[in-house]
């Protein structure tokens, strides 16, 4: 699919957390975008300092069949310039943007189960493939593993208990690497969640998350066995 610039106007801002915001973009111009789950947006940040701007990419949280709102999901903790930017808007303020941008997709591996794994907003485009993946009624086995902090991080909860309550064949795993002593849940790193995979032959996998946990993964699932690996490094740069 073609870039192309676009106008969009906030239509709803979400605190997910003390940090992180749910930011839903109303198209102003054209009304649609088409894109693939996975894919990102950019954002044009004006540079105050020297009249010029920059751009700053985010991922679709949403479904492309909800093409005339895009969904974003930002930490406005990192207090990078872009996560500055979007704090600064108020619902009805209009942005600047292009897209849509980026390989990190669903691809088509009818045969595999597929199993995502994330790490704080990096959900945002694994939330976008999941979802249209169960809109689509796939029957693939689905499986997600997420790594968040501690229970103020947690958020989407709710929802991810309500898919995998209405679809058999998706379930997810919840996991924190700085639980308090009353967290009844996993504990420790996403990465931890893997050995309960002895075999990964049979699988599709798409990784989001900071370079790090990324490349991770990626080592350890090549050292597990051969399956396509899909990854997005997910971080924003200041």
């Amino acid at each position: 699919m073609t870039p192309r610039r676009f106008r969009a106007k906030v239509f709803r801002i979400r605190h997910l957390t003390k940090d992180v915001r749910e930011l839903t973009l109303e198209l102003v111009g054209p009304p649609t975008l088409a894109f693939l789950p996975g894919q990102s947006i950019a954002v044009t940040v004006p540079d105050g300092a020297s009249d010029s701007s920059f751009v700053r990419y985010y991922s679709l949280a949403s479904l492309p069949s909800s093409s005339h709102h895009l969904v974003l999901l930002f930490n406005a903790g990192e207090q990078g310039k872009g996560s500055a930017f979007l704090m600064e808007h108020s619902v009805g303020e209009e942005l600047q943007c292009s897209g849509p941008y980026g390989s990190f997709h669903l691809h088509d591996d009818p045969e595999r189960d597929l199993l995502f794994v994330g790490t704080g907003t990096g959900i945002a485009p694994l939330w976008s493939m999941i979802n249209s993946l169960l809109e689509q009624s796939s029957s693939q086995p689905i499986t997600l593993l997420w790594g968040l902090r501690s229970e103020p991080d947690i958020y989407y909860l709710d929802e991810l208990q309500q898919r995998a309550d209405r679809h058999s064949n998706f379930a997810f795993t919840l996991t924190l690497s700085q639980p308090g002593q009353t967290w009844r849940g996993k504990k420790g790193r996403v990465t931890h969640l893997l050995q309960e995979f002895p075999q990964v032959d049979h699988l599709a996998v798409y990784v989001c998350g900071n370079r790090k946990m990324v490349a991770e993964v990626a080592g350890l699932l090549r050292h597990k066995g051969a399956c396509p690996i899909y990854r997005e490094r997910h971080e924003e740069s200041s």
